[in-house]
């Protein structure tokens, strides 16, 4: 899926999934929406194989989305503001590159006394800070080559964040995620719920969003390199035409030979492009030394030189690595993967039409806990509410305390499903031998077992919230033990959920964030 259809779905989806009353999009717009869009992308005369079955899917979801999109930025405009993260990034980008020119202006500019030093800043340290930068991309480049171990290729799967190295190529794009939240913001004081949706909205859509900015960053800053030495070449042209330049040469420890060496290391690949022959004898570059205000020579050739060096070793270099990661974007932004939170929403919406995704099977298995029977059919509202209505649910047997290498080593029971769940329950103190091998054994378990591609730890707050009584004054307590949990999961790898599900089971409402938070708990193994 491209990042616009995939944006627009994940946009439209949060507001739905704030919106249940229909005050924002009424449930005949809905209705209506889904019709057309099955309608634009009818059932093929022959069932096609599940790859085909599910692009259809996708492309019903996307055609209905951009529609119902339509119309709630007709009633809510600031939508159009705050759902494109590009539209703000845009002006920093542009920001960016009106500073790098400029900065290549000043840098013609430093030498107050008209004249430029031909082995000296500005050129030549320009030219070492991006031979620096060409080698660090070189080795960054050649590490990614080298196999991942499971814990480094997660890390990076679950985070999609940039290396540390190359964080700050993404500022624009944070400039203008900043400036979206300040939106955002503002559309609280008139439209709570909108302001919710588009707040889980940047939620969801961030992490997705993350490798193409960070691509983005590195275009627009390899660009701004590239303006930069336009910039330098710029001004020493615009203020030779008006000044007369001197070129020459002052040095402490450098004599007349061991400066003519340095220039045919800075100067010659441009000499050789340009044809200008650069001096040959000592005391052609003697006579270009500085003594007492005078020496140097005309600068116009040394300009001319300084403009095909920094066109060589700086401007092409740039465009060409700006051009390539224009070509990554492209890629990326073309084929991106369907987030599994999608997965549920799209069983909901097109549950019973022609464009329908199988139902999702859930495994869940209790530790050291046996949940009554409201508990477990809390379980199950709380697993259709995040996964949808048809949702299958397997149950295993409980895994005893102590039989953790059992659990590992025995046979996987019952048909394959897509998230395997185990259950704690929150009166129990997570303890590392016991808790954290059940955890352990459970990853051991899925190399096993095929078709999983999620797993939550959830833990069941009942019997904890009635032992405590809901004593007000515990609560610090109860939050610590919930911290505790979270924590400790999610060092093992999981993510965890907390939730009272004799509460689910009573018809607690469910809200929109905590059937969320479940989604992204359930995270997806292949990151």
């Amino acid at each position: 899926m491209n990042a616009h259809a995939l944006r627009t779905l994940l946009l439209v989806k949060t507001i739905e999934e704030q919106d249940a009353d229909g005050a924002m999009l009424t449930l005949a717009e809905r209705d209506a929406a889904t019709r057309e869009a099955l309608r634009r992308h009818p059932a093929p005369a022959t069932a096609g194989s599940s790859a085909e079955q599910e692009a259809r899917v996708w492309r019903v979801l996307s055609a209905r989305a951009e529609e119902l999109q339509a119309r709630l930025i007709v009633r809510h405009p600031i939508i159009a503001h705050t759902g494109t993260l590009e539209r703000h990034a845009r002006r920093a980008s542009l920001a960016v590159l009106a500073f790098g020119f400029l900065t290549g202006l000043l840098l013609s500019v430093l030498d107050s006394r008209v004249r430029i030093e031909i082995v000296a800043f500005p050129l030549l340290g320009l030219v070492l800070w991006n031979l620096a930068v060409y080698l660090a991309i070189a080795v960054t480049a050649l590490r990614r080559r080298r196999p991942l171990s499971r814990e480094a290729g997660e890390g990076w799967g679950e985070g999609l964040k940039a290396p540390p190295s190359l964080g700050w190529v993404t500022w624009p794009a944070r400039w203008g995620w900043r400036r979206a939240a300040a939106l955002v913001k503002q559309a609280s004081f008139y439209h709570r719920p909108l302001a919710a949706a588009l707040r889980r909205f940047a939620d969801e859509w961030w992490p997705l969003v993350q490798p193409l900015v960070l691509e983005h960053g590195k275009r627009v800053f390899h660009l701004a390199a590239a303006a930069v030495g336009l910039g330098l070449v710029a001004g020493f042209y615009v203020r030779g035409i008006a000044l007369e330049y001197r070129a020459g040469w002052e040095s402490t420890f450098l004599d007349a030979g061991q400066v003519r060496s340095l220039l045919h290391v800075i100067y010659g690949a441009a000499a050789a492009v340009s044809g200008i022959v650069l001096p040959t004898t000592d005391a052609q570059v003697e006579a270009l030394h500085w003594r007492g205000g005078a020496g140097g020579g005309p600068a116009a050739t040394w300009i001319h030189l300084v403009a095909v060096t920094a066109l060589l070793f700086v401007v092409a270099p740039r465009l060409l690595l700006a051009t390539w990661a224009t070509f990554r974007l492209r890629r990326l932004a073309g084929t991106m993967p369907v987030p599994d939170a999608l997965l549920p929403y799209a069983r909901v919406v097109l549950g019973g039409s022609s464009a329908t995704l199988p139902a999702l099977g859930v495994r869940v298995t209790p530790y050291a806990y046996e949940p009554g029977a409201v508990a477990s059919d809390g379980l199950r509202r709380l697993l259709a509410e995040a996964y949808g209505p048809a949702t299958r649910v397997q149950w295993c047997a409980a895994v005893r305390y102590g039989d953790e290498t059992a659990f590992e080593t025995g046979p996987v029971d019952g048909d394959a499903v897509d998230v395997d769940v185990l259950l704690f329950n929150l009166a129990a103190t997570p303890e590392l031998e016991n808790h954290g091998a059940a955890l352990r054994a459970a990853q051991a378990r899925e190399a096993k077992a095929a078709g999983i591609v999620r797993r939550v730890a959830v833990v069941d707050e009942t019997p904890f919230l009635a032992r405590m009584g809901n004593d007000p004054a515990l609560d610090a307590r109860v939050e610590e033990r919930r911290q505790a949990w979270r924590e400790f999961v999610r060092r093992h790898g999981w993510e965890a959920y907390l939730v009272d599900l004799e509460a689910v089971a009573r018809g607690d409402a469910l809200a929109p964030e905590a059937i969320a938070e479940l989604r992204r708990a359930g995270r997806s193994l292949a990151a």
